[in-house]
C-alpha cells in the first residue's frame, strides 16, 4: 500500500496541545497520516498504514480521533475479512473516501457514510489494487485509481497492468456511477496515480510514471490526459570500435558485426523525456514531478523537474522546482529553492515542503507562524481547508525499537476555527495589503493611504495599528476594501 507522497518531504513531530490567541494546535499520539481535509474545515480523514486503521477528525470534537476502521464478522471467509482500511479524503458533510483491503489480497474503493463503509463499483478488468483518493466538498464526485489488467498481459494468472485514474459520480438514487479513463494512452510503466482533483471534480491531478522510474506532472481534463513533458522512444544498440553487438555464442563469447543492418544486431529502446534519458546515472538522474493539492481557483501545487543542457548522448542537467500550475490560465510559478509546494490559496498562502508558510512576501517557519509550542521539530503542512482555517500536517518520531520514523496526524485550527487567515488583497509582485488582528500592513507599494468607511484618513504608514472594522486601503494606484478583526 502506498504511503502519502508528501512523506517524501514532510517529517513533523509532536505530542501535545498548544493554544495561542491565533490558533489551536492538536498533535495526536495515534499513528496516522492526514489524507484530506474537508473544504469547510470541519473534518479530516486519517490513515494509520502501519496498524491498518482509519480515523475521522471533527472540529466539533477536535481533541479526539474517531476510529472508523471496517470491522469483519468473526470467522468470515478471506474475501469478506477486512484487514485494513484507508481514509484518504472527506467531504463537507463527513463522507470519507478510501479503501478496504481483505484477506484475499483484494483492495476495493469505498466510502464511509452514516456509520458504515460502502464499496464503490470497479471496472471488470480491475485486478487487486483499487482506491478512492479524493472527494469534492459537496460529495458529488469521487476520484481514485484502479489497477487495470493490460490487454497485452498473457499466461495463466497474468495480472500485468497499470494504475488507471477513474471517477465516481453521485446519482439521484444516492449511488455512485463509475467512469474509468482506461482509453487514455500512458507510457509503458506503472500508469497514472491520482493525488487530487479540483473542487468541482472537473480535473484530476497527480503523477504519471515514465522512463527509468521517473514521475511526471499530469492531469485528466474532461477525460483527456494532459502532460507537460515530451516522451519519445529511441532505438539504440551497443557499438564498439565500429562493430555492433549481436549477442553471445554457444561458448558464452560476445559476438559482433560490422553491418548495422545485420538482423542479429541486438536493439534496445531508450525512453526519453524532453530528449533526456532519465536514469542515465541511476536514481540521482530521475525526474520528479507531481500535483498533490488544488485550490478553488484552479491552482495545482506540487513539484516538477526541468532538464537543460541536453547532450548528444541524451544526458543533461536536472533542476527540481516547487511549482504552482493554474490549469485555467495555463501558467506556471516555479521556485528552485523549495522541494515542493504542498498546498495553498493562490499566491496568498502557500505551504512548502521545506516546512515554511509563505504569506504574501513574508516567509515563516510553520512552527513560529502558528505558535506551536513543542520540543519536537515541525517541518511542514500537507492539507488545508478551502479557506485556510483548518490546516493538517504529519508528525513523526523515530521508533527506537526499529530505528525508523513513525507518523502522527497534526491539526491546526486558525483562530480557534472561527476567524480566518489574514485577509489579503493585491499581488506580492505589486501592492499587497495584509490585514491581521488590529493591524494593516502594505507591501510593495510606495504610496499608502488607509481610510475608514467615513472617508477619514487614518494613516499613510505601511504598517498601521487599527481598531476592528472595515477600511479602504490605497496602495499606489490600486484600492482595496479590507476587514480587520
Amino acid at each position: 500500500m502506498k504511503k502519502s507522497i508528501l512523506l517524501m518531504g514532510l517529517a513533523l513531530v509532536g505530542t501535545s496541545l498548544a493554544a495561542t490567541a491565533e490558533s489551536k494546535v492538536y498533535v495526536f499520539d495515534k499513528i496516522g497520516i492526514v489524507g484530506g481535509v474537508s473544504g469547510n474545515g470541519q473534518y479530516a480523514a486519517i490513515t494509520d498504514d502501519e496498524q491498518y486503521l482509519a480515523y475521522i477528525w471533527s472540529a466539533d470534537n477536535p481533541e479526539e480521533l474517531i476510529d472508523i476502521t471496517e470491522k469483519s464478522e468473526p470467522g468470515a471467509i478471506a474475501s469478506q475479512r477486512a484487514i485494513f482500511t484507508t481514509a484518504m479524503d472527506v467531504s463537507n458533510d463527513g463522507i470519507v473516501v478510501g479503501s478496504i483491503g481483505y484477506a484475499d489480497y483484494h483492495q476495493y474503493p469505498a466510502y464511509y457514510k452514516d456509520g458504515e463503509w460502502n464499496r464503490l463499483p470497479i471496472d471488470p478488468d480491475a485486478v487487486n489494487s483499487n482506491e478512492a483518493v479524493c472527494i469534492t466538498p459537496d460529495g458529488t464526485v469521487i476520484a481514485g485509481y484502479q489497477y487495470i489488467k493490460l490487454s497485452t498481459a498473457t499466461g495463466d494468472g497474468a495480472s500485468r497492468g497499470q494504475y488507471i485514474p477513474c471517477q465516481w459520480f453521485l446519482q439521484p438514487d444516492g449511488s455512485y456511477e463509475l467512469k474509468t479513463y482506461k482509453d487514455i494512452k500512458l507510457p509503458d510503466h506503472q500508469g497514472f496515480y491520482p493525488l487530487t482533483q479540483t473542487p468541482d471534480g472537473k480535473v484530476i491531478g497527480g503523477q504519471v510514471y515514465a522512463g527509468f522510474g521517473s514521475t511526471l506532472n499530469a492531469l485528466i481534463v474532461e477525460g483527456e490526459l494532459v502532460m507537460f513533458d515530451k516522451i519519445s522512444i529511441l532505438k539504440d544498440c551497443l557499438e564498439y570500435r565500429g562493430k555492433y553487438y549481436t549477442g553471445v555464442d554457444e561458448n558464452g563469447k560476445q559476438t559482433w558485426t560490422d553491418d548495422i543492418n545485420d538482423p542479429n544486431v541486438v536493439w534496445f529502446t531508450k525512453e526519453l523525456i524532453n530528449d533526456y534519458y532519465d536514469g542515465i546515472r541511476g536514481e540521482e538522474s530521475m525526474m520528479y514531478g507531481f500535483f498533490t493539492n488544488c485550490d478553488s481557483n484552479g491552482n495545482f501545487y506540487g513539484a516538477r523537474s526541468y532538464v537543460s543542457k541536453v547532450t548528444s548522448d541524451n544526458d543533461g542537467v536536472l533542476t527540481n522546482n516547487a511549482v504552482i500550475y493554474n490549469y485555467l490560465t495555463d501558467t506556471w510559478y516555479n521556485d528552485k529553492g523549495v522541494n515542493f509546494f504542498s498546498a495553498g490559496i493562490g499566491d496568498q498562502l502557500i505551504f512548502t515542503g521545506n516546512g515554511e508558510v509563505i504569506e504574501g512576501n513574508k516567509v515563516s517557519d510553520v512552527k513560529d507562524a502558528y505558535g506551536i509550542k513543542s520540543g519536537y521539530t515541525i517541518n511542514g503542512i500537507s492539507k488545508i481547508s478551502s479557506d485556510g482555517k483548518t490546516i493538517a500536517g504529519v508528525a513523526s518520531e523515530i521508533n527506537p525499537a526499529i530505528g525508523e520514523s513513525q507518523y502522527y496526524p497534526f491539526i491546526i485550527q486558525v483562530n480557534g476555527g472561527t476567524d480566518g487567515i489574514p485577509e489579503l488583497a493585491g499581488s506580492p509582485k505589486k501592492g499587497l495589503v495584509i490585514a491581521t488582528q488590529g493591524r494593516i500592513e502594505v507591501l510593495n507599494a510606495e504610496n499608502v493611504a488607509v481610510y475608514d468607511l467615513n472617508g477619514r484618513l487614518v494613516s499613510t504608514d505601511k504598517v498601521t495599528e487599527v481598531a476592528a472594522g472595515v477600511y479602504m486601503v490605497k496602495a499606489d494606484d490600486a484600492s482595496y476594501k479590507i476587514v480587520v478583526k
